[in-house]
């Protein structure tokens, strides 16, 4: 009887782990439409980061899918940057397949290259590691923000510390940037008015 079980028990966590693995992979296939040698390449990323990092196969799907749809990664890059956007999400405690949306939204409205995938997301770590602002606040004021923070002048590094100090301080984000970008504007417009003083002057 404890050998019956014993395999029995096996054989129920052999099922088990083949239908992670199959989630895993099905997942992938929603996420990219992938079929044939693409398929089998995307698949063979999925086993790699599985076997080398403590994770579910459900999120190596997320992110193999998600990273290479939104990010063009494939073969040793999309399986470096699946991992680091796993390690990412459990880090901060934040959604995975939500994360690697974010990211790729911010960084295109900020026009960074999707080979500085790696710094942003150490970037966005340190900021909350060091102010205490959780990640799904970050993205979403960068996110909502991006277009006024840009007009400002500001870069993504800058954007990041700058709303990451503001949430720490309790300063609501918002406010503070239309307060910002009215202040800008009122300066551009008093130069503006310089100008054309001194242009008809010299006439």
């Amino acid at each position: 009887m404890p050998v019956t079980a014993g395999i029995t028990a096996l054989g129920a966590a052999g099922v088990a782990a083949s239908m992670e693995l199959d989630n895993g992979y099905d997942t992938i296939i929603t996420k990219t439409g992938a079929t044939g040698e693409a398929l089998e390449n995307l698949t063979t990323v999925a086993d790699n980061v599985f076997s080398d990092m403590p994770t579910t196969m459900d999120d190596v799907g997320v992110a193999v899918g998600e990273v290479n749809t939104r990010f063009g990664a494939t073969g040793t890059e999309l399986e470096n940057l699946s991992k680091d956007f796993i390690k990412f999400a459990n880090i901060n405690g934040t959604d995975l397949n939500t994360a690697i949306d974010s990211v790729d939204s911010i960084m295109t409205k900020f026009g960074v290259d999707a080979s500085q995938t790696k710094n942003v997301l150490g970037l966005m770590t340190k900021a909350g590691q060091d102010t205490g602002i959780s990640m799904e606040t970050l993205e979403t004021a960068l996110t909502t923000n991006g277009a006024s923070l840009k007009e400002m002048g500001l870069d993504l590094t800058s954007s990041v510390n700058l709303l990451a100090q503001m949430e720490a301080s309790g300063v609501d984000v918002s406010t503070a940037l239309a307060g910002m970008k009215k202040s800008g504007a009122e300066r551009n417009g008093r130069r503006q008015e310089c100008r054309r003083s001194i242009d008809r002057n010299n006439r």
